[in-house]
């Protein structure tokens, strides 16, 4: 009897023991359940902070305008005349006067140091050439259109009101030319292809907007005729430039 008892009890016992590890078990499993629920159906988040914001973004704030690399687009306009010396004034004259013509071009800043100092390479297309008059008092206007490109040194100050100034070389192609009115001869014969000049000026910015006066010297003979020596181009210039 006590044997039978004690069975009984041990038997009551493993069930009770079992019923529990699996009661446990069964609990277990529903929170892991739960958990890969929420864990699928919660995505994280997370805050942004002053500490994880674009270096770039914080640079540019800190720096301005000019601290990233702009492309721009400008317009605007030249007064530009040829200094030479005429082997014979009586059929060249040596009185030349300015002409007006186009400069449009594309403009590319690249900042060296923060926002101060920048490169700006530069592609124009120029309108030059200059007006004089000849023997029987007759005006003629030369117009010469080249093809340039300046490699300027950029210096800027200010703030929202952007002041900046630049200097450096530039190279030019001559690409056609003619006379107004038309003589039948053609300029280009008696220039050379290339010349080199330089460039010095300032300007302001405002916004994407910048507004620029410069003047560019001819440095190169362009002459290649006898009747004229020495000759060289100059300009006065303005334009106004749309920066990206």
């Amino acid at each position: 009897m006590k044997a039978y008892n004690l069975l009984t009890t041990i038997i009551t016992l493993t069930v009770i023991i079992l019923l529990s590890q699996g009661q446990a078990q069964a609990r277990h499993n529903t929170m892991v359940g739960y958990s890969m629920i929420r864990d699928t159906t919660t995505p994280p988040t997370t805050t942004m902070t002053p500490d994880t914001m674009p270096a770039k973004a914080e640079k540019e704030k800190k720096e301005g305008f000019n601290s990233k690399t702009r492309f721009g687009i400008r317009g605007g306009g030249v007064i530009s005349k040829q200094d030479y010396e005429s082997s014979d004034i009586t059929v060249l004259s040596e009185d030349t006067e300015g002409k007006v013509g186009a400069d449009l071009g594309i403009v590319v800043t690249i900042p060296v140091i923060g926002g101060f100092f920048a490169v700006q390479p530069e592609l124009h297309w120029v309108q030059k050439g200059y007006k004089y008059t000849n023997t029987t008092a007759q005006e003629i206007k030369t117009n010469l259109d080249y093809f340039e490109i300046p490699v300027l040194a950029r210096f800027n100050f200010g703030g929202s009101l952007r002041i900046y100034g630049f200097a450096g070389p530039s190279f030019g192609w001559l690409l056609d030319g003619s006379y107004d009115p038309d003589n039948g001869l053609d300029p280009t014969d008696y220039l050379k292809e290339t010349e080199t000049s330089g460039v010095v000026g300032v300007g302001v910015g405002i916004g994407t907007f910048e507004f620029d006066i410069r003047y560019i010297a001819g440095l190169s003979d362009v002459s290649n005729a006898e009747e004229f020596k020495d000759a060289k181009n100059s300009s006065y210039g303005a334009g106004i430039t749309l920066k990206f």
